[in-house]
């Protein structure tokens, strides 16, 4: 079992959110833009995963797991800073192809969301923060 399972369960818990299948299928369901949604460690540990169907993947494994690293660096340096500037909320990370957001997950976990569609960002991370809260009402609809 990979170390950090016990921990996203607990941070789950806290969130009252038992299942993160399901909390995942529900950050899926804020637009129809969305590519990926995963959950990782701060080792790179890939702990859960939803992609969005038909989604294909702009990079090879290999690039993402480089990519990932310089993210998680670039986080952990964020983080040293928090006494100064605070603690980090979200990153937004805007490229020609999509856009990711970062979001803490607990203290030793990420939740990085993709997404192709640049016009919605603002709703899209309103959306996901609200979730993050608890208090997100899904309306059923997509944006």
């Amino acid at each position: 079992m990979d170390y950090s399972i016990p921990r996203l369960l607990h941070f789950m818990s806290q969130l009252k959110l038992l299942n993160p299948e399901k909390f995942l299928d529900s950050i899926m369901k804020v637009s129809k833009h969305l590519r990926y949604a995963t959950i990782y460690d701060l080792k790179g540990n890939m702990l859960h995963r939803r992609k969005m169907d038909g989604v294909v993947d702009l990079l090879t494994e290999e690039q993402n797991k480089i990519a990932l690293n310089h993210t998680i660096e670039s986080w952990n340096f964020r983080n040293t800073l928090s006494e100064k500037i605070g603690k980090p909320k979200y990153t937004l990370q805007v490229y020609d192809n999509f856009m990711r957001i970062l979001y803490p997950f607990g203290e030793k976990m990420l939740l990085i969301v993709t997404f192709d569609d640049a016009s919605g960002h603002n709703d899209i991370i309103e959306r996901i923060q609200k979730i993050l809260s608890g208090s997100y009402t899904e309306t059923g609809k997509k944006s």
